[in-house]
């Protein structure tokens, strides 16, 4: 039997982008009779960012729908549309300058309401199953903070009483958007008078699921009674035990060629910051993931994820040796509808949440699980029924 982890990337607003595709994860283990939620088929759920939103909302036993729902519901309360468009009448190069010397764009005000309308008063060590994990970024002591559940080799952590909606707040604190969230233990008698401000994790590992299995791997190798292990499903635990479904939020991957980018400025960078840094370490850890697990037919990992709009296109009759044309902006458009899709991580209007979520319908039923100049994969929704049966 395997050890199931489910993946959840980062993406603001897009994450409502992971939960249609949860949706049709979710419909797919009830036709295959190995559960009715979430929660009871994977073994753990890791999350960044927005993807730590939806593992906190699995790990309660959350439906699809509910998830689906909250974005479309309560998307406009994290991201009020009044302060989104606060600079909309200037002047494209004057809003841009304005953004950059401008404050965090959004306070936590909203998130946290929304986070405590879903999660209550639950602790991270309330939650007995699944194995959930979040991850942050410590910016104090400059490491990823791996948020967990399940700790037994270490004892017991600092933020063991801190509750499940600080700490998804504090992963989901992108650089720009929110200000950085300060987390301190309850327990100041125990751990001391620490602060540890916090960004998001997804500065650092935006796809969680390399964490997600260093972690099941190290305690799978400590020196935790086996009693313990049995607990977690981790006794005895080996690599080929493990299986892996891993779920983006749509990629955007804006391409810059080096006559653009050779002219920048610290400004320029600076604008740029999240599409730069932030969205790689998704791609190089989701390359490693596949690799460590087996390639691209492997039947123990699974990425989904698609270009929300394409960027490039093939030369007619091309080989390996040609590069491909850069699309224009106004040219680029989602392969499955034909239609230009916004990639704003804060753009809550109502329509534009519609369109992500009928873009992610499309991939189902059109995509193919990767894309390269030789080959392809199989069809989505085959890859989710396989990937359900084999784990």
């Amino acid at each position: 039997m395997s050890f199931k982890i489910l993946a959840l990337d980062g993406g603001g607003i897009r994450g409502v982008v992971a939960a249609r595709i949860l949706q049709q994860v979710e419909q797919e283990i009830r036709n295959q009779g190995k559960g009715e939620f979430l929660h009871e088929y994977f073994d753990m759920v890791a999350g960044t960012s927005t993807g730590s939103i939806l593992a906190g909302g699995i790990a309660l036993g959350n439906e699809s729908d509910e998830l689906i729902n909250m974005y479309k519901n309560r998307g406009k309360d994290i991201f009020p549309l009044e302060i989104r468009e606060r600079y909309k009448n200037f002047p494209s190069i004057i809003k841009s300058i304005m953004e950059v010397f401008s404050p965090s764009k959004y306070s936590h005000d909203g998130i946290t309401s929304v986070l405590k309308d879903a999660y209550k008063s639950t602790r991270i060590k309330d939650i007995e199953k699944p194995i959930l994990l979040i991850l942050a970024y410590d910016t104090l002591y400059r490491n990823t903070t791996f948020f967990t559940n399940c700790h037994p080799d270490l004892g017991d952590r600092w933020y063991d009483d801190c509750y499940l909606w600080e700490i998804c707040t504090a992963s989901a604190s992108a650089p720009t958007f929110f200000p950085p969230y300060k987390l301190e233990p309850v327990d100041k008698q125990k751990f001391g008078d620490w602060e540890f401000p916090h960004i998001d994790g997804g500065v650092s590992a935006n796809n969680p699921a390399l964490a997600a299995l260093s972690l099941v791997m190290r305690i799978s190798q400590s020196s935790v009674s086996p009693e313990i292990k049995q607990q977690y499903k981790l006794d005895n635990l080996r690599l080929e035990d493990i299986s892996i479904l891993s779920i983006g939020t749509g990629q955007t991957g804006q391409p810059y060629q080096y006559k653009q980018i050779s002219k920048w400025r610290g400004l320029d960078w600076i604008k740029n910051l999240t599409n730069i840094f932030m969205e790689p370490t998704s791609e190089i850890d989701s390359t490693i993931c596949r690799q460590i697990m087996g390639g691209y037919e492997s039947k123990r990992y699974l990425r989904l994820q698609f270009d929300l709009n394409e960027t490039f296109k093939p030369k007619p009759k091309e080989t390996y040796k040609d590069p491909r044309i850069v699309l224009p902006p106004e040219d680029r458009k989602n392969k499955f509808t034909g239609e230009k899709v916004t990639e704003e991580i804060d753009n809550t209007n109502s329509k534009t949440i519609q369109q992500l979520i009928d873009t992610t319908s499309a991939f189902i039923d059109q995509g193919l699980t990767y894309y390269t100049r030789d080959d392809s994969g199989s069809p989505i929704k085959k890859a989710i029924a396989s990937f359900i049966k084999d784990n």
